[in-house]
């Protein structure tokens, strides 16, 4: 549905909304329900808003910028950087503490030589000091438990683009803004070479669309919602998104098993990259 609303500052054109809102429940109603939540990977075939987490985990409300300082602020961590603040790439990262991350990152990004990012850093790999800290992932079966951190300012910007697993994204600190498109607008948002390094992504800019370049993107619509602490969004796999950090924001992924093989056109996409890596594990084998 199109919407003739006049854009809010700072959006230069209104887009194409789906009609209804994306499916909402708190946690303490799935946990009464007896539903698992680890069933959401398998069967969900939309994403859910889960609201009311820190009525379940009160002390997840401690995940500050202060609160990494301190638990593992002397850890090396891998930091990208990007002249725009828009991260489409995997860039060459960057070495550093935490801490020092922390400060550059909260200097007036009006003067800043480059914006950071540090996101999709592996909690067990990296930061197993804090995995206990997180709690909400008591409630998902151990086997799809695979969780990444992400930290960073105001104003960056993931390009959009799609995953093959299914995402809980808990927001735990500032403010996130998601657009989100379900798998079946892929012939319209003009994907990457299935050859090329990035497959997933899309060169469309659904903030700043060029129409000209993309006309088939007119069709597509998206659900545009903005994600605060307390609350968790559930991604199933191949949904297009672009999330825009709204504030200083702290994030965790928790990533679900899904069937590589399903009869999405991302999972078509990926076939390539899959059979690399397969070459490449049978050439050089551990």
């Amino acid at each position: 549905m199109s919407t003739n609303t006049p854009p809010p500052e700072g959006r230069t054109t209104p887009l194409n909304l789906y009609p209804n809102k994306i499916p909402q429940q708190s946690l303490q109603e799935f946990i009464e329900s007896g539903t698992s939540l680890g069933s959401l990977c398998s069967q969900s075939k939309t994403p859910v808003l889960i609201t009311g987490v820190y009525e379940v985990f009160p002390e997840l409300v401690k995940w500050t910028p202060e609160f990494l300082d301190q638990k593992v602020g002397d850890k090396a961590v891998q930091v990208i950087s990007s002249e725009t603040g828009v991260f489409q790439e995997h860039h060459q990262p960057l070495n550093m503490t935490l801490r020092e991350y922390s400060r550059e990152i909260n200097v007036n990004h009006s003067t800043a030589k480059r914006h950071l990012y540090m996101g999709a850093l592996n909690i067990d790999h990296f930061f197993p000091e804090i995995k206990a800290d997180l709690q909400f992932d008591e409630l998902l079966p151990q086997e799809i438990n695979h969780s990444e951190l992400w930290y960073g300012p105001g104003g960056n910007t993931t390009g959009l683009h799609y995953d093959a697993f299914s995402n809980f994204f808990i927001q735990l600190y500032g403010q996130k803004r998601w657009l989100l498109s379900e798998p079946n607008s892929f012939l319209n948002l003009y994907p990457r070479s299935a050859l090329s390094n990035y497959p997933k992504n899309t060169d469309f800019n659904p903030l700043k669309p060029d129409f000209e370049k993309f006309p088939k993107a007119k069709k597509v619509q998206f659900y545009d919602l903005t994600i605060q602490p307390d609350s968790i969004l559930f991604v199933p796999p191949y949904w297009w998104h672009q999330v825009i950090s709204d504030s200083m924001s702290i994030s965790v992924s928790i990533w679900c098993k899904t069937n590589l093989l399903k009869a999405e056109w991302g999972a078509l996409q990926l076939l390539p990259t899959h059979i690399k890596h397969l070459i490449g594990r049978i050439v050089s084998p551990k």
